[in-house]
């Protein structure tokens, strides 16, 4: 072997000193050669030197790398340095020379790789030959070798001779206690598994070999050495090695041996697995083997340790045996312990769920290593949670399911909590279609929810409703309505929405409130997709067992939801077209569970909206009933006199057909339905089987008719006159309850339409009466309850039906005949009625309604009939219409009843009937003033005893002084005093019209210091400024309203007969000072009141020197008339309490301007400069009539100048076109005011008081204020004119 230091091109080969061919010297790229026969020999001898081999072995690697070598030793000696290696390599081993074996073994790999398979097949076997025989203990860089070339030659397998021998020296050497031995040792034995090269895969070649030997102690061998070893590479060869086993059909064989002895086990639980010692020992060895692996920091060693064991639980070994040993040897703490550790690595995490999910077959046993690790499946739970369609997701939810199943008890609320939330994200992606998930998830994610609504504690958890509300929307909303997509879903969502109803109904009372929103939210879902899926299952034929399960939740709701949802929820589905609904079900699935569960819903409807339990007799003949509605009508036209279930069908078909009545809903057509009824009465006559109530049968038979009836009427149907009769008859003679059950608008028209009837329905509303007033409540026509008055209020309103002479009748009857408390009720109903519908006063006006009233006065009945009756009155009174007061001879005679009541009555007692009383005696008074009631008023007005108790009071009030201020309408002499002034407010205003002109008005300005009686119900001014000065706001203002009405009734009746004033100056005097202070009340009422009793007063003037004095002297009207200046001319500087005075203001200034002698500094202070601020100061939007009025008389005063004029001419021009221009547009639409009543003594007062201020100064409506400015303009345009013209 040659070589040159220099590079020069490769020249001729040469032979060698050695005398070897010229052809074995092969050519490097430096210019030298190396004649591979020398190499070879070199390498073979065994006394060669290490450092000579050492050099050889350098100087071959060298050339291998170089071209110029390598093509000529590929062509001509492939295999001639594969055999020298091999000893260089063996001898190195023995001699354990460990870099020399590792330059050999290195040399080796590069030989096999740059020359290819004709050197590595020699290789190959080579070295296999030497690793079949002896101990291995020396040849660690053999075995290495070796691995490098099975790991990198394909089809290496076939290069080596005797694949057995090799492989059971390997497997015999696994006892050596080298790591990197057994570590080599298991990669050879890894890659021959991989290229089949095992005992197993050659089977034919190994008749005579026991291989479930092998196996066995190949597998014990593997585990002993992953059991001991802690070298991370060492446990990667091993269960690479294991894991390519297990995936050999064999594996089970030598996994556990004789399978006879396995079925015995399995068949025989008696035996336990000591009598399988090796194979027990196995499973043993196993289950430790791996936990040092689980517990290794390597992820590949984790991941493949969990494979492994995976794969060891999927053998078709006894299974049932493998499961309950490794959990009994805690691998699956330390399989929850790697999950702990993870970090949320996906790799650990879907290895880790993989192993779990097997081992939580065996439920008994795992289910304690579970309830333990349960914490750390929480946090891995959220985590594939948050990832669509995880490998591991419906795994993880299983063990949930299973943990919550088997172990509800171990989770603290905070977890369940956490768990419903984790779902309820889960559903709310799905719903939200972000992408969706696999059925198995939903299926284990509403198990888990109804798991957790089922757990003793579900209660406690605070936000669980929350969850379980948002859950049930998303479930029921992505299944229910996809039909055909979600079949075997659906169930599932029905499932979890019925355990969240009764989740809800089985709560504490205490935290119902927390459970409402949940509850009504089901219900919600209910009436929105339950209800569409039940319209469209009808026409698309949807499946039997999801109606089952939705028709199951109604009930549910039906029956034990709080009253009102009942109700509420049987409302939504009547109205809903339930009935045609029901008989569709029946018709698409006619079968029995059907037929009973949609009857057992129809009976629940029908005893919500009916009430009294109707919907039993359904429940009770459900089993005879047809399913088809054509087929139900047939039936009910039978005779049933001699068939009890024949009789109860059709007791029960008549509450189904009465119940459609009140929803439009149609079974069969109306004629074909009238004829039906027909039939059945005329067949029946009234003959009901005993075991039937009579009763019960009777009113169902008498709505149903009457309501047929009653819409057949507007169609002209033809009838039978006979079954009319026939049913006319029973009811006359038979017990039946009109009000027993809800009443049809329709029907009950009809009934009371019908004068032959009114003998038998007097008891029936005798005992409606009866019920009213023992139930107190005032019912809506679309409530279930029974008794309406409401809608009785209607059918007296319409005037279509003979009602109201039928109730005056009953009370005549049983003022008569009955008792206290049937007058009672009967007068309640008839007041109710009014209270409902005032305007039906008239009617029961007409039909003589207060001569039976009138006649309660003259009995000695108690005092809360005579109280009733007194509402009664007054509410007719408040309401009536011309027509109502028209009667004036029976209103005569019930105001004498009633004076002499009063008159009986105690005058210190100031109890609720005496103020009613004194209100109807108000009214009374108020329509005499409208020149109706006469005769009646005079009898209030002359009646001493009323005459001496208004006294009485007056004098009583003033005398209090300044505490009569305390005296409001809360305390009892306050609003007794109030009725008392508002009765004289209404004499004052009535007087005018019962006695002009036998009336001097001036009598109420005499003063004496006796006490004053008035031959008729009044009070002299004196005592009205009296209670103006001291009393409360309600008293001042009645008083104000009471002067205002005195003094205008004097100012027109002097004005009438030109006569003086026959009071004193200082007269006149008191009741100027007390006007003028009130003034600036705080009330504008009550200061609109005064001031227009100050300027009336002020025009008095014109009559008399004393009047003028006094105006002359007051210092109160010049503050006035400054204030009012400075309100014009500068609205910012008025004093607040005069900022709504104006008006007030305008009429006092107009007043004075009309004296004969205008007061000087009323002169003055209307001056041309402050008319002109005035004038700036006004706009279209603020003149008042008062204002021009105003104007008017300053400029026949002479106070306007002529620019003064032009200026008030052009904004008077602007203001009237705006007024006609708006007035237009701006009609007052007629709005239908709200009809007021009375039910107590204070709301009496309140309407009388709403009348007494009507009557006021301050009361003007728009329409008529807005004529009235009108009026003002043209007049001062007229004036204007005039002067323009003189």
């Amino acid at each position: 072997m040659e070589s040159d230091g220099e590079v020069s091109p490769p020249r001729p080969s040469q032979g060698c000193g050695a005398g070897h061919r010229a052809s074995d010297s092969l050519p490097t790229s430096a210019g030298g050669s190396v004649c591979v026969s020398c190499a070879a020999a070199l390498l073979s001898s065994a006394s060669a030197p290490s450092h000579h081999v050492s050099h050889v072995l350098a100087s071959l690697s060298l050339a291998l790398a170089d071209p110029a070598f390598l093509g000529p030793l590929r062509a001509a000696h492939p295999r001639l340095l594969a055999a020298p290696l091999v000893e260089a390599l063996a001898a190195a081993a023995a001699s354990r020379d460990d870099a020399l074996a590792t330059q050999a073994s290195d040399l080796a790999a590069d030989l096999a790789s740059a020359v290819g398979a004709p050197a590595a097949s020699e290789l190959i076997a080579r070295l296999a030959r030497v690793l079949s025989s002896g101990s291995l203990v020396k040849h660690l860089h053999t075995l290495h070798c070796l691995g490098i070339l099975l790991n990198s030659i394909k089809d290496a397998a076939a290069y080596i001779g005797d694949e057995f021998s090799l492989f059971l020296n390997l497997v015999n050497d696994l006892r050596l206690p080298s790591d990197d031995i057994r570590g080599e040792i298991l990669f050879l034995l890894f890659k021959l598994s991989l290229l089949n090269a095992t005992p197993w895969d050659n089977i034919c070649d190994n008749d005579n070999v026991d291989l479930s030997a092998i196996g066995r102690s190949l597998l014990q061998l593997c585990l002993e050495v992953l059991l001991k070893t802690q070298n991370d590479a060492v446990r990667l060869n091993c269960i690479a090695l294991l894991l390519t086993l297990a995936k050999k059909e064999a594996f089970d064989t030598f996994l556990l041996g004789d399978q006879s002895l396995i079925k015995s086990v399995e068949s025989d639980n008696s035996t336990q697995m000591d009598d399988v010692p090796l194979n027990a020992s196995i499973v043993v060895l196993f289950a430790d083997a791996v936990k040092g692996s689980l517990l290794s920091t390597n992820l590949e060693v984790q991941t493949g340790t969990l494979h492994l064991i995976f794969h060891f639980l999927s053998s078709d070994a006894n299974i049932h045996v493998l499961l309950e040993t490794l959990i009994d040897e805690n691998v699956a703490d330390y399989v929850f312990e790697v999950l702990r550790l993870s970090g949320n690595n996906d790799a650990l995490v879907i290895s880790s769920i993989q192993v779990l999910s097997l081992l939580a077959t065996s439920e008994e046993r795992f289910k304690e290593k579970l309830a333990i690790g349960f914490s750390t499946l929480l946090p891995v739970l959220n985590y594939v949670a948050e990832i669509p369609f995880h490998p591991v997701q419906s795994q993880v939810l299983r063990l949930v399911w299973i943990c919550i199943v088997n172990c509800s008890g171990i989770l603290s609320l905070s977890q369940e909590e956490q768990i419903a939330c984790t779902m309820t994200i889960i559903l709310r992606r799905n719903d939200n279609c972000e992408l969706g998930m696999c059925s198995e998830t939903f299926v284990l994610v509403c198990s888990i929810l109804i798991e957790i609504l089922r757990s003793p504690s579900a209660h406690d958890i605070q936000r669980l409703p929350s969850f379980i509300e948002e859950a049930s929307k998303h479930v029921i909303s992505s299944t229910l309505p996809h039909g055909d997509n979600c079949v075997f879903l659906v169930p599932h969502s029905l499932h979890l929405l019925k355990e969240a109803l009764v989740f809800c109904l089985e709560g504490n009372k205490d935290k119902i409130s927390v459970e409402k929103d949940l509850e009504d939210s089901i219900i919600g879902i209910c009436g929105t997709y339950l209800l569409h899926w039940l319209e469209s299952a009808v026409v698309d034929g949807s499946d039997d067992e999801t109606l089952g399960e939705i028709l199951q939740i109604f009930h549910i709701i039906l029956s034990s939801t709080s009253p009102s949802k009942q109700l509420k929820f049987a409302e939504m589905l009547a109205s809903s077209s339930w009935f045609c609904l029901s008989f569709g079900f029946m018709g698409l699935f006619p079968t029995d569970p059907v037929k009973s569960v949609v009857y057992l819903v129809t009976s629940s409807i029908v005893d919500k909206i009916l009430g009294c339990k109707y919907g039993e007799t359904i429940r009770d003949s459900y089993i005879y009933l047809p399913s088809d509605p054509t087929e139900l009508i047939y039936v009910l036209g039978q005779c049933s006199s001699e068939d009890f279930n024949l009789a109860s069908c059709q007791c029960a078909i008549l509450v189904i057909l009465y119940a459609c009545s009140f929803y439009n809903e149609r079974l069969v057509a109306d004629s074909q339905l009238l004829s039906s009824v027909e039939q059945y009465i005329l067949l029946n006559g009234g003959k009901f089987q005993y075991e039937i109530t009579d009763s019960v049968m009777l009113t169902l038979l008498v709505h149903l008719y009457a309501f047929i009836r009653g819409i057949a009427f507007s169609c002209s149907t033809p009838y039978s006159p006979e079954a009319e009769k026939t049913l006319f008859r029973v009811m006359a003679y038979k017990e039946w309850d009109l009000f027993s059950i809800r009443v049809h608008p329709i029907a009950l028209k009809w009934l009371f339409q019908k004068g032959e009837l009114m003998q038998p329905l007097s008891p029936q509303m005798l005992n409606f009466c009866r019920i009213f007033c023992e139930d107190k409540t005032i019912v809506l026509p679309n409530s279930s309850h029974s008794v309406d008055i409401q809608m009785v209020a209607e059918l007296v309103f319409s005037g279509e039906t003979s009602l109201s002479s039928l109730l005056v009748s009953l009370l005549d009857q049983i003022i008569k005949d009955g008792t206290e408390d049937e007058v009672f009720s009967v007068v309640s109903v008839i007041a109710e009625i009014l209270v409902i519908s005032p305007c039906s006063s008239d009617q029961f006006t007409s039909c003589g309604v207060l001569d039976a009233v009138g006649s309660i006065y003259c009995l000695t009945y108690s005092s809360r009939i005579k109280t009733i009756c007194s509402f009664l009155i007054f509410n007719i009174l408040y309401s009536a219409s011309a027509i109502t007061v028209s009667w004036e001879d029976e209103w005569l005679a019930l105001t004498i009843k009633l004076l002499e009541c009063f008159t009986s009555l105690d005058y210190a007692s100031t109890d609720q009937e005496q103020k009613i009383l004194i209100g109807i005696f108000c009214l009374i008074l108020h329509h005499a003033a409208s020149k109706a009631l006469i005769e009646p008023a005079k009898a209030i007005i002359f009646n001493r005893s009323l005459v001496s108790l208004t006294d009485g009071i007056i004098q009583e009030a003033c005398a209090k002084g300044p505490s009569l201020f305390q005296h409001n309408q809360e305390t009892d002499f306050g609003g007794f005093m109030i009725f008392i002034l508002q009765l004289v407010f209404f004499s004052l205003r009535s007087l005018h019209v019962i006695l002009d002109p036998n009336i001097d008005w001036q009598e109420f300005l005499q003063h004496s210091d006796n006490v004053q009686s008035f031959s008729v119900v009044g009070i002299p001014c004196h005592d009205l400024c009296r209670l103006m000065h001291f009393g409360p706001y309600p008293i001042k203002l009645i008083a104000s309203q009471c002067m205002l009405e005195l003094l205008t009734r004097i100012s027109d009746q002097r004005s009438y007969l030109n006569a003086e004033l026959r009071c004193s100056a200082k007269y006149i005097k008191s009741i100027i000072a007390v006007t003028e202070g009130l003034i600036f009340s705080e009330d504008s009422r009550v200061a609109e009141n005064c001031g227009s009793c100050l300027s009336m007063i002020l025009c008095w003037g014109k009559f008399g020197s004393q009047e003028n004095m006094v105006v002359r002297e007051s210092k109160w009207s010049r503050l006035i008339m400054e204030e009012f200046a400075v309100a014009l001319t500068a609205p910012g500087l008025t004093s607040k309490s005069f900022s709504n005075q104006q008006k007030i203001a305008a009429k006092i200034a107009v007043s004075l301007l009309k004296l004969s002698q205008v007061p000087e500094w009323l002169t003055s202070l209307f001056d041309s400069t402050l008319i002109s601020g005035v004038v700036a100061n006004l706009s279209a939007r603020n003149v008042t009539a008062d204002i021009v009025k105003l104007f008017s008389e300053l400029m026949a005063r002479g106070f306007l100048t002529q620019e003064h004029i032009v200026a008030l001419h052009n904004l008077f021009q602007v203001c009237r076109r705006q007024l006609y221009e708006g007035g237009s547009s701006s009609e007052l639409s007629s709005q239908k005011t709200e009809e007021k009543v009375a039910r107590s003594s204070d709301d009496v007062r309140a309407l009388l008081f709403g009348i007494v201020m009507d009557q006021g100064a301050a009361s003007c409506p728009l329409q008529m204020g807005q004529q009235k400015l009108l009026c003002e303009i043209d007049l001062f345009f007229q004036e204007s004119s005039q002067q323009e013209q003189h």
